[in-house]
């Protein structure tokens, strides 16, 4: 027996996008080990920081000596007293999740050209608490001399946490105290206080050009919600407000700008805004992608995150929630994925806002959860877990903008077919009898405004039974199809088509100038619908047998208008087709279609 090939393995690439968020999640954890938080080294001499003559900024971070608080609050002047081989050297990256104060020593020498001011700018801008000290002598140095004094530094006005001071010439010694919201990421740096002040200025200016475009896509995105109503920009909006607030918290902007001498809105903000920030991009994607009706068992699943981290969020307003750090990290790495998987099972089903969505998700993925990462104690502070997170969800606002244009012009597209389908004749294209009613109306108001004339044309299509019983009725088709045709060039863009079925068609002729023309109209498609048709190498002759009524003279509502209408066509097969003739009061009594009125269609 014969073995048949196996066909080649189905991609499914949403069972590829779980793989590769499970291989990232795997590279973050693991890679923690990479980073070893603290190495005790009592046997090393002390480091000692040299001020360069051409400083302009420096890290620290090889140059750090840690003591960790146990129990009781150390006061500056015991730190400063302590042995060296009490203190740790700090190797690379992270230290990990603390609730206890950590003091770090920095053994500074500046030389009699190096720099007078300089600045030390603590790594993340958010600290739990930061205090710095100076002791202007080194306490342990050899010839014996003792600190002249401890002096406090104070905090310049600035997003980042730092400390101006003017080191005395030769030994001294730097003391901070820090507590953090998540791990400590020791990542000091030593500037130029001139460098710095540059910085400083450079980085008001990106952070300006950063809020700057999120206020305008907000304003943005407000004034389209206005217009259109559509719950997907109101989601927006509450997804963006909510990640203003933790982006300002998270840069420092916050306690720089808004609430300088008020720690606790930190971790408030740390917590409650990443919660929030996680339940409106959650609500978001829910109404971007349009879930519920599309993927009822996705959006379930993302519904119960979105109130996980609204709850979530409310608690971080309670005193002593700084335990709620870690259950926000693993909301918003369940946010991410969640999110990934909904954009994946939308593209799936061929969604071209979800595939603008999968494809910007990318850096979102990868910076998100390096933000986890450092947070949690896995990383250390670079660029990509800090900073960039707020230039990614610009980027990813930006881009989700354009898909929200995109969404809505499909679901334009769409429910401009709904409505073709709902109010035009799927075989010619003209009106049908519902959206004779709409436009017709339409039609008649402009008529009143300008106080012009109208009129009405009732049109039969003679000889098409007979069409359909020799050629059939694809043959009948053509023929109505090729009647639209000739009708709607010949009375123009302004008047109103409809077929209402069969072979019978109806006109509303607008602002007429006199109503004279109605009839030289009337007579003119006549001659038009006499002309041969040629049809699939065929030709084909039909007529018409053509009603009409005049607005306002004979009726002032379109009912009663298409109703005289047909009484006068009726009049004109009597009279032995192919002719039109003007409705006339006496037509009532010989016509039995008069006995039916027209009604509107019922609305759904």
């Amino acid at each position: 027996m014969s073995r048949q090939p196996l066909p080649p393995p189905r991609r499914d690439p949403l069972r590829g996008l779980v793989m590769a968020l499970a291989a990232l999640l795997l590279a973050l954890l693991t890679s923690g080990r990479v980073w070893a938080a603290v190495a005790p080294d009592a046997t090393a001499a002390p480091l000692v920081v040299l001020v360069p003559q051409d400083l302009v900024h420096q890290g620290l971070k090889q140059s750090l000596q840690i003591v960790q608080e146990t129990g009781r609050r150390l006061e500056p002047s015991a730190v400063a007293q302590l042995p060296d081989a009490q203190f740790q050297r700090v190797n690379d990256g992270n230290l990990g999740i603390s609730d206890s104060a950590l003091w770090v020593r920095i053994r500074l020498f500046r030389s009699m050209l190096s720099p007078e001011h300089l600045v030390l700018q603590l790594g993340r801008p958010v600290w739990r608490e930061a205090e710095a000290y100076l002791l202007p002598s080194d306490p342990a140095h050899p010839d014996g001399t003792r600190a002249a004094g401890i002096g406090r530094l104070s905090a310049l006005h600035s997003r980042y946490t730092a400390y101006a001071f003017d080191p005395p010439e030769g030994a001294s010694t730097l003391l901070i105290r820090v507590a953090q919201y998540g791990a400590l990421t020791p990542e000091f740096h030593l500037w130029d206080a001139a460098a710095f002040r540059h910085h400083a200025v450079d980085d008001a200016l990106l952070q300006g050009l950063f809020y700057g475009m999120t206020v305008a896509l907000l304003i943005y995105n407000a004034f389209l919600f206005l217009s259109t109503r559509d719950k997907a920009y109101f989601a927006y909006i509450l997804w963006q407000a909510a990640t203003v607030f933790y982006i300002l918290t998270l840069s420092g902007v916050g306690q720089h700008q808004f609430w300088p001498s008020s720690s606790p809105w930190n971790g408030i903000g740390l917590i409650g805004g990443l919660s929030l920030m996680c339940a409106g991009g959650l609500y978001f994607i829910r109404a971007y992608l349009l879930l519920p009706r599309t993927a009822p068992r996705t959006d379930l699943a993302l519904q119960i995150v979105q109130w996980l981290a609204i709850t979530l969020a409310v608690a971080a307003l309670l005193p002593a929630s700084g335990w709620m750090l870690v259950p926000a990290q693993i909301i918003a790495a369940a946010s991410l994925f969640l999110i990934a998987l909904a954009a994946a099972v939308r593209w799936r089903q061929r969604f071209i806002p979800a595939m603008i969505l999968l494809l910007s998700l990318c850096p979102l993925l990868l910076v998100g959860f390096a933000n986890i990462g450092r947070t949690l104690g896995w990383l250390p502070e670079t660029f990509l877990t800090s900073d960039a997170l707020q230039w990614v969800m610009v980027f990813l606002a930006l881009v989700l903008t354009y898909g929200l244009s995109v969404r809505v012009a499909q679901l334009r597209e769409r429910a401009t077919k709904l409505q073709d389908l709902l109010l035009k004749d799927p075989l010619t294209g003209l009106l049908n009898r519902n959206g004779l009613f709409d436009a017709g109306q339409r039609a008649l108001d402009r008529t009143q405004d300008s106080h012009a004339y109208s009129a009405v044309l009732w049109i039969d299509l003679d000889g098409l039974k007979r069409i359909n019983d020799h050629f059939g009725h694809a043959a009948g088709d053509a023929l109505i199809q090729a009647t639209a045709a000739r009708l709607r060039e010949a009375f123009g863009p302004d008047a109103v088509c409809a077929r209402l079925g069969g072979d019978e068609f109806a006109i509303v002729l607008p602002n007429l100038p006199s109503p004279r023309l109605a009839e030289d109209l009337a007579r003119h498609v006549l001659e038009r619908l006499r002309a041969p048709y040629a049809l699939s190498g065929q030709e084909f002759r039909a007529s018409g047998s053509i009603g009409v009524a005049l607005y306002p003279q004979h009726a002032q509502t379109l009912e009663e208008l298409l109703r005289l209408a047909d009484v006068a066509m009726y009049r004109a097969k009597e009279l032995g087709r192919d002719t039109s003739v003007l409705w006339e009061p006496e037509m009532d009594a010989d016509v039995q279609a008069s006995l039916f009125q027209f009604t509107r269609p019922a609305r759904s």
